[in-house]
């Protein structure tokens, strides 16, 4: 290794959020989960690991420490405060120098890891400078996104997909979650298969477990109520509006009449507030005023409860690469009604674990809610299933097929050198 200590270094960079902001809030969402637990995993193999992103004004000191081998940097670069996440790339040339220079204090890195866009700009310039190899995690890609956008939603920038082509032809591995995404980076990208490497996401059995669901219900005010549940931020890319329609139509159809949709989450981007604003006129509209209930995101410890107090899970996404939610819900035993596109494809087994709907329109997610709501036995089975489905995604082995794609490009990092 390069470093004068043996252990290796990693510099993980995620521009735009920080491991530490709270996931359904702003642009945090699994990206964040993912960093942090992988990070906090592989300190467990011995892998030291900075995470390096932007003062954001989150009242934390400016390197916090979250584990022996693990920290949190926050580069000041521009305002201390929040960005709009379309004005940071003004704030890259900043950010990429502040990463230099505190590497320049405290020694080498031996790997840049970059986490979406942003930051694989940034650590294009690092690995660069310090002659490491690198490592890039999408997350989500412009390319994709932009075909699955309604018509009144904005294009991803050309800056974006010119930063992507950029990231994909310059990294020596890239990552990503599904083989679907292996065909989306070769279709969309010409990207080398070769240097793409399938890594999944996983979640913790020992925090994501079925609780008492009435004591759940009791802990959200809901007791004695039957709970569809929407969790994530709250924009159009995730279908809330498409929730909120289905839910009033099955419930027109005739479901239980304590039924509630819940909405968990925090407004997103630039028309953020306006577009929360704007849903909650729809729910209005569809006669759901007081069956829809609204709240602010909880800590990630605590969605555990928020999954067991629920019925069923809706994810009516235009897209997702993988589709955190839809993994712990179903390692709490939920089943899951969800949109047929990307990863959910991969993690939700439909007729098995949930239902998977083609299409945007309300109706078949009403038919499959009423379906699970009304058939007992049903929504047990696939519980049940979902619970066995989310055991084979575990946080130690993403961290274990991470720390394989390491050990291609470091050949001295061994098994043995990191047990």
């Amino acid at each position: 290794m390069s470093n004068m200590s043996d252990t290796v270094r990693i510099a993980a960079i995620s521009l735009h959020t920080s491991p530490l902001d709270q996931p359904g809030t702003g642009d945090s969402g699994g990206m964040n989960v993912y960093v942090r637990s992988v990070a906090e995993r592989l300190a467990d193999r011995g892998i030291a690991v900075d995470v390096f992103t932007r003062c954001a004004g989150r009242g934390v000191p400016e390197v916090e420490r979250i584990g022996p081998l693990t920290r949190i940097v926050q580069v000041n670069a521009g305002p201390c405060a929040p960005v709009a996440k379309e004005n940071l790339v003004g704030l890259l040339p900043r950010f990429e120098e502040g990463i230099l220079s505190w590497a320049e204090a405290e020694g080498p890195y031996d790997l840049v890891h970059g986490h979406y866009w942003l930051s694989g700009r940034a650590g294009l310039e690092a690995s660069a400078r310090w002659d490491v190899p690198l490592v890039v995690s999408f997350h989500t890609l412009g390319a994709v996104k932009n075909r699955a956008l309604a018509a009144t939603d904005g294009l991803e920038p050309a800056a974006r997909l010119e930063a992507e082509r950029d990231m994909i032809a310059g990294a020596d591995r890239i990552l990503v979650p599904t083989p679907a995404e292996v065909e989306n980076l070769v279709r969309l990208y010409e990207a080398a298969p070769g240097r793409v490497r399938v890594v999944r996401p996983g979640v913790d059995p020992a925090l994501f477990s079925p609780r008492p669901k009435e004591e759940a219900r009791r802990r959200l005010g809901l007791s004695g109520r039957t709970v569809m549940l929407f969790l994530g931020r709250l924009q159009p890319l995730k279908g809330p509006d498409v929730a909120i329609r289905a839910a009033a139509e099955a419930m027109r159809r005739g479901l239980a009449p304590d039924a509630v949709l819940v909405v968990l989450g925090g407004p997103s981007g630039p028309g953020g507030r306006a577009y929360v604003d704007g849903l909650r006129r729809l729910a209005a509209r569809e006669g759901l005023a007081d069956r829809v209930e609204f709240l602010n995101p909880r800590p990630h410890e605590e969605l555990p409860w928020v999954y067991s107090a629920a019925d069923v899970l809706l994810m009516p996404s235009r897209s997702e690469s993988f589709g955190l939610a839809s993994l712990e819900a179903q390692a709490c035993s939920l089943p899951v009604v969800a949109a047929s596109v990307g990863g959910l494809r991969h993690v939700v087994e439909d007729g098995v674990t949930g239902f998977l709907v083609e299409g945007r329109e309300p109706s078949p997610y009403a038919q499959r809610l009423v379906q699970v709501l009304g058939d007992p036995d049903l929504a047990g089975d696939l519980g049940r299933a979902g619970r066995r489905r989310a055991a084979a995604f575990g946080w130690e082995e993403a961290t274990d097929g991470v720390l394989d794609v390491y050990t291609e490009l470091l050949p001295d990092l061994t098994t043995a050198s990191v047990a």
